[in-house]
């Protein structure tokens, strides 16, 4: 039955993947819907697709829809009720799953199809059957244990232990699979990923299909997170559902040491480090503001092209009609349509997943200096004079944007985000056409005054579905492999390597060199962390790992109220309003929105795991607290 199941998928793989050259003459010759679970192994081709459809798994990643993962945390909020994120926000989770959002590149149903899948492979290609030359076969190899690894990667940093999959199943095996500890976990994704990175060698360098380097940033990844606070008893303990919990080793370690823990992490990352060069990290001194600014826009806007990505969906090798998004209608190619997903709505767009004041207030001044609302000059002007990433990740009111389109023109011909409420002399009050009482699709208006920039491709207009983006969405970028040499650095007390690799990304980012040790450095970390990996699947994992679960959600999102008021002796035209500190007075208010009723619940550091899943296989230990 799993056969079957298997060449079910890669029929469904052929239609899509023109990374595996499937062309015309060849679906002709041999039509996967009707391939058996030999032929599939006896084919070049076939045995390819195999192979190359298991990728189909990681989706788009944080790009794959409206809702992204940093909506699950202080740094975001998701603007559309209804949907599940207060599953998360409000730890209202259960094993149900109807009371939470699954996203399905973590997901456990969704994922371990892909990992039997992998299994399937691994068993398989050895026997050669298609007669592949060696080199063609140990790619192929070291991409099924890669994606084994990475699949289990996921699941390991939600749920914790779960279980290890390593044979293609038969139906009488599926019925009794334990969880396996947490420890038992992590080594089983260290080993696969050592025995990619040996069998990856040789392979060619790629940004969309695994090899030798990808597997050494994953490992980085998974040791760094293994060494985390979460999985450390002596630390987790502080934790209520943790402390309580009858199965320790499923969610953590319960011996061994964490020094050593992060000496294998810093090992890790530093090897990735010193086997590739990341983007500009050559800067003796802070880049120049418009420098920096660029560089950080670069890194996203370029994608695959830009030397910090590591690994990612390449919209233009697995495309718009692969599997996992079918095409054909506009509505199912999620790297294509981020922009439309958590634009403003005055550009027709969404506003899905939009900025907290949380998350903008983590972004110092251009000098370092820590942005303060009670500072009545930052206060004054808080858009002013931010730290060069800020521009490139957040639109604001006054922000520069795209050109409107033509029915929008005669709200706003500057081109100017308008996320705040504007008084004429005359008392006429506008409601800026950004805002979610402005004339342009209310509903669609962003709750906190702020959208995001950040992977919203600046050089095409606003006219989905007719101009789709084909901005590469990252899984793993130098960056983070660097984020966590810092980390362990600081953790081995290595605390003068930290501070130099952690100003070489400074630099970069055109901030003024760390001096600082102990808690303000692991606090500096922690937030520029935060910054440099805005949107990209991590602060919903750091967050827990740090078990920073109450500092990020026991408190209400914010939005910022901005008030603009006609300066007397100044002429406006009707409809001709624009951002002018020399026309307009402005007042910037914080204020709480109860949208979501944010609250902290310590269950919410693991997954459930779903209920259907333990009914199948009771042998299956639920999460604690739930």
């Amino acid at each position: 039955m799993m056969r079957k199941k298997l060449v079910k998928m890669i029929y469904l793989c052929a239609f899509g993947l023109s990374v595996v050259g499937c062309n015309d003459d060849f679906l002709e010759t041999q039509p996967l819907s009707q391939a058996s679970d030999v032929s599939v192994w006896t084919d070049l081709k076939l045995s390819e697709a195999a192979v190359l459809d298991l990728y189909q798994g990681t989706w788009a990643g944080t790009l794959t829809r409206e809702e992204t993962t940093d909506a699950f945390t202080d740094q975001a909020v998701f603007t559309h009720p209804g949907r599940g994120v207060d599953g998360y926000t409000e730890g209202k989770m259960s094993p149900d799953y109807g009371t939470f959002m699954d996203m399905q590149w973590m997901s456990w149903p969704q994922l371990y199809p892909f990992i039997r899948n992998a299994n399937i492979a691994i068993a398989q290609l050895p026997e050669n059957m298609a007669g592949f030359d060696g080199p063609t076969l140990d790619r192929l190899l070291g991409e099924a244990y890669f994606m084994r690894a990475y699949y289990y990667s996921q699941l390991m940093r939600q749920f914790g232990g779960v279980p290890l999959l390593l044979e293609p199943l038969t139906l009488d095996s599926e019925a009794n699979n334990p969880r396996a500890t947490f420890e038992e976990t992590v080594n089983q994704i260290v080993a696969d990923l050592d025995l990619a990175i040996d069998l990856l060698e040789d392979a060619p360098l790629s940004k969309a299909r695994a090899h030798k380097i990808t597997a050494m940033a994953l490992k980085s990844r998974v040791l760094t997170h293994a060494a985390s606070d979460l999985y450390e008893p002596s630390k987790a303990s502080s934790v209520s559902t943790i402390a309580a919990y009858s199965n320790p080793e499923l969610i953590g370690y319960t011996g061994g040491s964490q020094a050593q823990r992060w000496e294998a992490a810093k090992a890790a990352s530093k090897a990735l480090l010193d086997a590739t060069t990341g983007y500009k990290l050559d800067y003796s001194a802070p880049a120049s503001f418009e420098e920096a600014r660029q560089n950080y826009e670069d890194i996203w806007l370029q994608g695959d092209e830009n030397q910090d990505f590591i690994w990612g969906r390449l919209v233009e090798e697995f495309g718009f009609g692969s599997r996992t998004y079918p095409g054909g209608d506009g509505w199912s190619q999620g790297p294509g349509m981020v922009a439309l997903y958590h634009g403003p709505n005055g550009y027709r767009e969404w506003a899905g997943t939009t900025p907290t004041e949380a998350l903008v207030s983590k972004y110092t001044l251009a000098d370092g200096t820590e942005f303060n609302w009670d500072n009545p000059a930052h206060a004054a002007a808080p858009y002013d004079n931010r730290e060069p990433r800020f521009y490139s990740t957040f639109l604001y009111d006054g922000a520069p944007w795209k050109q409107r389109t033509d029915d929008v023109v005669k709200f706003d011909k500057w081109n100017e985000l308008q996320s705040g409420f504007y008084t004429f002399l005359d008392g006429t009050i506008v409601n800026g056409v950004d805002t979610r009482q402005g004339p342009v699709e209310d509903w669609n208006g962003s709750r906190t005054g702020y959208y995001f920039r950040k992977f919203a491709d600046p050089r095409l207009p606003p006219s989905w579905p007719n101009n789709l983006q084909k901005i590469d969405a990252p899984y793993i970028r130098y960056t983070e492999i660097l984020l966590n040499y810092a980390e362990a650095s600081i953790n081995t007390g290595d605390e003068g390597e930290a501070r130099a690799w952690l100003n070489k990304l400074r630099f970069r980012n055109g901030l003024p060199e760390i001096t600082a040790g102990g808690s303000e450095l692991v606090e500096i970390y922690k937030r520029e962390r935060d910054k440099e990996l805005v949107n990209e699947d991590a602060r919903f994992f750091d967050m827990k790992r740090w078990l920073e679960g109450p500092y990020s959600l026991d408190k209400q999102v914010q939005t910022v109220i901005v008030q603009g008021t006609q300066k007397p002796g100044t002429t406006v035209e009707p409809g001709d309003y624009r951002k002018d500190t020399t026309v307009w007075d402005y007042e910037y208010t914080p204020s709480e929105i109860v949208f979501e009723n944010r609250r902290w619940q310590d269950k919410v550091y693991f997954m459930p795991i779903k209920q259907e899943e333990i009914d199948k296989d009771p042998s299956l230990i639920q999460n604690p607290g739930y």
